[in-house]
């Protein structure tokens, strides 16, 4: 008999909404019209960037693990502790926050606008088992930390199939 190691590496994946869905659908079809020929002879804003700020702004994030956790990292620049939360709901992670937007005034003439603002929420769910009762969130530098531990279950769920020869 022959045994061989199957392991899967667990993901962490970004939940998506149907309506997210159809908003990036949405959000690259015009992205392609204006990358394709018309994107140099428009003014700047109208380009992409102008188009993909009218759908709000989402921080970027990395999600990574470690033997003994998951790790999801947000930048948040300008965002302060207050404006920002973290929940945890069974294998689901949600950050929400908001970034205010400057006040315009009469006085200030704008040449350019490429900063985005308002509420954000991403979603992550996780492999399963984690240590729930052990997350915990911190952040330095506008960059969101979340650190989920891994049960003892996870950290050692590859296991050896047996391979029998079949007559």
């Amino acid at each position: 008999m022959t045994s061989t190691k199957v392991s899967r590496p667990p993901t962490i994946e970004p939940a998506e909404s149907p309506i997210l869905r159809e908003l990036s659908t949405v959000r690259n079809r015009l992205r392609h019209l204006f990358d394709e020929p018309f994107a140099k002879l428009l003014p700047e804003p109208l380009g992409v960037e102008a188009l993909s700020s009218a759908f709000g702004w989402m921080p970027l994030v990395e999600a990574s693990e470690t033997p003994k956790e998951y790790l999801i990292t947000a930048e948040l620049p300008g965002l302060k502790l207050e404006d920002v939360s973290v929940e945890a709901e069974g294998d689901i992670i949600t950050i929400r926050g908001k970034k205010e937007e400057e006040k315009k005034t009469e006085e200030k003439r704008y040449h350019l606008w490429e900063r985005s603002y308002g509420s954000f929420q991403r979603t992550f769910t996780l492999p399963l088992p984690i240590v729930a009762d052990d997350i915990h969130a911190e952040m330095k530098n506008g960059v969101l930390s979340v650190h989920v531990p891994k049960s003892a279950e996870a950290k050692s769920n590859a296991r050896k199939i047996a391979i029998s020869e079949k007559k």
